[in-house]
């Protein structure tokens, strides 16, 4: 049962978290940091790379299996999410995308290794 409850919250809560942390940690910047510019680079470009990343990579540790098929099916959801804001007329969110394809290469090898030491 607690395997099967792992595989339901996975995806949502990738999702809430990917929402989530980076406006928590825009809000510590924007407390911290006094100068708008460094502010506006790391909310332009470091939290969007980091969002994506939050949402294949949290959905990937949370899973106790299947790893990879979750974390590409995370990785299509922001390519989707990308393109769709893409279509409202904003820029290609490539950032988003490019985190997620980097947290799925570090979840594939890490899984990788795992499955090489059992």
């Amino acid at each position: 049962m607690k395997k099967i409850l792992l595989y339901v919250i996975a995806i949502p809560v990738g999702l809430i978290a990917s929402m989530l942390l980076p406006a928590f940690i825009s809000k510590i910047f924007d407390w911290f940091i006094p100068f708008d510019g460094i502010n506006m680079f790391l909310d332009n470009y470091f939290l969007k790379f980091i969002g994506g990343w939050i949402v294949v990579g949290f959905t990937a540790m949370i899973v106790p299996k299947y790893k990879l098929i979750f974390g590409t099916v995370m990785l299509m959801l922001n390519f989707v999410a990308s393109y769709y804001i893409y279509s409202q007329g904003d820029d290609f969110n490539y950032l988003f995308v490019l985190g997620g394809i980097i947290a799925l290469i570090l979840v594939g090898t890490q899984f990788s290794k795992m499955t090489q030491e059992e």
